[in-house]
């Protein structure tokens, strides 16, 4: 990734004006709103990880999770234009309802025979690097993909398939789970690296393209490091927020993973797929109806405001 960063700028491929140093006053009165609001949520994130390091129980973490997502939602649509402010949140919802199962799965790949009997049993080289590495390719195969057959769609609808295809991407995982690739002839590694190395990393870039396209779109002028700040706090928010959900629903589902006692249980594990993977992610189709706007994706953001503080501009509200 820091190849990436040095090739473009060797090469000059983002020529950018040559800072002088100092403080921008004017770009900081004109967007002072997107300022405050991007130094109240950092005073939110320390006192969330304070909290979460000073309480162990997690219950508490979830609800002061939960509470600093809430006041954090209201707080950007008094600080933020209200289609930004619409597509953030649009953005945090859909990943809180990817409700994130990952470490279940990953133990159900590797753990020995004892825990998982008739399992892929997976070497941690093979698991964590080779297909890495492999995931890595086929992102940039998804890039390509999503500029050549879906970056001419509406937003709304480009957003749709992204929830669709995002759904589907588990897909393969339910597979081997159920077995249904022993029952085919195919081995476990080669079902793996088609569906989850090959297949999934392509079709969750072209469900995230779509986001990107959105944002920079939504961005005001000379403020797209401080909104892109913005968006990553709450999309990790949001990942914090799933991940809780993800530990009350394996419990609920009454995943184990107790190696050392050599009690594991993974019997729901199909339904905590089926439920979580597939289907709660195509809850954020309904959301477009209301926060994304209807507009084709390479189209021009006719609303002007966006390039105004909240305090000085009224929204249009017109998509």
């Amino acid at each position: 990734f820091s190849v990436q960063a040095v090739f473009t700028s060797f090469f000059g491929l983002m020529p950018e004006q040559r800072n002088d140093g100092g403080v921008d006053t004017e770009l900081l009165t004109k967007h002072r709103s997107m300022f405050v609001m991007g130094t109240f949520m950092g005073v939110v994130c320390v006192v969330l990880a304070g909290a979460q390091l000073a309480f162990k129980d997690m219950y508490v973490e979830l609800g002061v999770t939960m509470a600093c997502a809430v006041v954090l939602s209201v707080s950007m649509f008094f600080c933020m234009p209200l289609k930004l402010a619409k597509a953030t949140l649009y953005l945090f919802l859909t990943n809180t309802v990817s409700v994130s199962f990952g470490s279940a799965m990953q133990y159900w790949y590797t753990v020995d025979e004892q825990c998982n009997k008739g399992g892929p049993h997976f070497d941690y080289l093979f698991f964590t690097v080779y297909t890495a590495i492999i995931a890595q390719i086929f992102s940039a195969v998804g890039i390509w993909m999503f500029n050549m057959y879906y970056s001419r769609m509406r937003m709304r609808k480009a957003f749709w398939v992204s929830a669709i295809i995002s759904s589907c991407a588990s897909v393969g995982d339910f597979a081997m789970v159920m077995r249904w690739n022993v029952a085919w002839g195919i081995p476990d590694k080669v079902f793996y690296l088609i569906g989850d190395t090959i297949l999934e990393p392509i079709v969750l870039m072209m469900a995230f393209m779509p986001s990107t396209v959105l944002i920079s779109k939504m961005c005001p002028k000379n403020m797209e490091a401080t909104t892109f700040a913005i968006l990553a706090s709450f999309s990790n928010l949001g990942g914090a927020l799933s991940n809780s959900f993800g530990v009350f629903a394996m419990q609920a589902a009454g995943i184990k993973t107790n190696l050392e006692e050599g009690e594991c249980n993974f019997d729901q594990l199909p339904m905590l797929i089926l439920v979580c993977g597939m289907l709660m992610p195509l809850l954020s189709i309904p959301l477009t109806f209301v926060l994304i706007p209807d507009m084709e994706m390479q189209e021009a953001v006719r609303d002007q405001n966006l390039d105004d503080d909240p305090d000085d501009a009224e929204d249009t509200g017109e998509y």
